[in-house]
């Protein structure tokens, strides 16, 4: 394997041959590359001090693509750095760090570094990354940035200069854990035969791995020819196992168990918005169906109507014309004439309705909403219902508030409450009529209560809807809008509008609306 990737290399070197600028340096003046001599597999020395180790390979081919003489100077990490620092050697490999960036000059980096932690095998509790090292002892190699993210999470964190030592340690049990690099951490597990350790990815940033020198100008010839060497495929020829199976950013296995758990309930999510659309069609579904039978119904009574007072007119008219003079008594010809009229009227009374319920539906601009004493407007409205009471049958007036003005259509609001009177006057043949009202909270609420025949089962649930075929709830001889009327004048208003039974008194109806208004004092 080592021979091929020397011939791979070889071949490399040869087939891309830069200019003879070797910035300085010569046989007799080479440029000096220190390794460090336990770095395995990038850098290290065997027992026979012969250095090794893939940057030495990547560094062999950068230095004959420059053109430039080198050694190599094996030595230990702390002097490496002090070399580098203080420019007793020419060129290194290391990681970057923010804090000796004006101390040296960094290329671009070559590849990135992730880092890992190692812990024994069946104490899996230690595998969850920084979330499971508070109170913990994790051994590492010198990084103040890592130093600071462990102490903070509650970790004791042990500074080491030997990582295979660590790592022996570690599998004997004097830690908890090793913070290392994944290339680091796989190479030596596999090397030592510690067969009774893992690793797991941690979620820290990743570390640029550079090459690192005072001269300048070099780092800036090495940056030019490592862009050419990824193009033409020699950092992959000499990286490509640690970029690879090392140094790809795997996502930790409690990552995927949190996104299993979003996809999980997002999943139960949609299934509940499912339900809720389809309950909602459904309902949707029924209502229109309902309001097709409410509009068939509607369509049916109001013929019903029209057609009554028509066949009346019709019938009693061709009566009059068909009957020769003198044979019909002047009082039957009176009477019938009466019917004529009266049926007329009737007929006149439901056509009005239906303008007026039309208007009402189809125009936003309908209402002109006007100062009003709510306490005059009542009583008047009273007055005028008292006179037209059946005989015995009182009408009282209950306000809750005196003296409050308020900004509200007088036209719509005469309607609505003159209809709830009248239909109490038409029902209530003994007992009293009350009407109620209250101002507040932006709202006016009226009251009509009686104690008349009360409302029919069939008609409770759609009292105000299409379904009732009469002017009133039980009224025969005036069938009409009337209620329905009144729910599109209050919808129109932004009010509600209900009725139920009178149970306060033991029989009758009360009737009630709410309409939004503007108080003026």
């Amino acid at each position: 394997m080592k021979l091929r990737l020397s011939c791979i290399l070889f071949m490399l070197a040869l087939a891309f041959p830069v200019s003879a600028d070797n910035l300085g340096y010569t046989k007799d003046n080479p440029l000096f590359f220190s390794i460090d001599l336990d770095y395995a597999p990038l850098q290290m020395v065997d027992m026979r001090g012969e250095p090794h180790g893939l940057d030495l390979d990547f560094t062999k081919v950068l230095m004959n693509r420059l053109d430039i003489p080198f050694e190599y100077k094996p030595d230990n990490w702390e002097t490496i750095v002090d070399d580098v620092v203080n420019n007793r050697v020419g060129l290194a490999m290391m990681l970057y760090s923010p804090n000796r960036k004006n101390l040296t000059n960094y290329s671009q980096a070559v590849f990135r570094l992730y880092y890992q932690i190692v812990y024994r095998k069946g104490e899996e509790q230690n595998r969850d990354g920084l979330r499971s090292v508070n109170g913990k002892t994790i051994a590492l190699m010198e990084s103040q940035p890592v130093v600071d993210t462990l102490t903070k999470a509650g970790a004791n964190p042990v500074v080491v200069k030997d990582l295979r030592r660590a790592l022996f340690e570690l599998a004997s049990g004097s830690y908890d854990g090793v913070i290392c690099f994944r290339f680091q951490a796989q190479f030596m597990i596999e090397q030592n035969h510690l067969n009774n350790l893992a690793s797991a990815d941690l979620t820290l940033g990743p570390r640029e791995y550079c090459y690192v020198s005072s001269d300048k100008r070099l780092i800036e010839a090495i940056d030019k020819e490592l862009d050419k060497m990824e193009a033409d495929g020699v950092t992959e020829a000499v990286y490509g196992r640690i970029k690879t199976s090392f140094d790809t950013n795997i996502i930790p296995t409690w990552v995927w168990f949190l996104i299993g758990i979003l996809l999980l309930l997002l999943s139960l999510l949609m299934i509940y918005v499912l339900l809720l659309n389809r309950r909602r069609i459904l309902r949707e579904m029924e209502r229109a169906k309902k309001s097709e039978q409410l509009k068939g119904l509607f369509l049916s009574n109001i013929s019903h109507a029209l057609r009554t007072p028509l066949n009346a007119i019709i019938g009693f008219s061709d009566l009059l014309m068909t009957t020769p003079d003198g044979e019909m008594p002047e009082d039957e010809k009176a009477q019938l004439m009466n019917l004529i009229n009266g049926n007329g009227l009737q007929l006149l009374h439901l056509i009005n309705e239906l303008l007026l319920l039309s208007d009402i539906e189809e125009n936003d601009h309908l209402f002109d909403p006007q100062e009003v004493d709510i306490d005059q407007v009542m009583n008047d409205y009273a007055e005028e219902t008292r006179t037209q009471l059946a005989e015995g049958v009182t009408l009282d007036v209950n306000a809750a508030v005196s003296g409050v003005r308020v900004m509200i259509d007088p036209k719509l609001l005469r309607m609505v409450t003159m209809h709830l009177l009248e239909n109490a006057q038409q029902h209530t043949e003994e007992g009293k009529v009350t009407l109620s009202y209250d101002v507040k909270d932006d709202g006016l609420s009226v009251e009509v209560k009686d104690t008349g025949c009360g409302l029919p089962e069939e008609l409770k649930e759609n009292i105000f809807a299409l379904l009732s075929d009469k002017n009133t709830y039980l009224q025969e001889k005036t069938p009409g809008l009337g209620l329905s009327i009144c729910k599109a004048v209050i919808d129109k208003m932004g009010g509600t509008i209900g009725a139920k039974d009178n149970e306060e008194d033991g029989r009758g109806t009360v009737v009630w609306f709410r309409a939004p208004v503007k108080i003026l004092s």
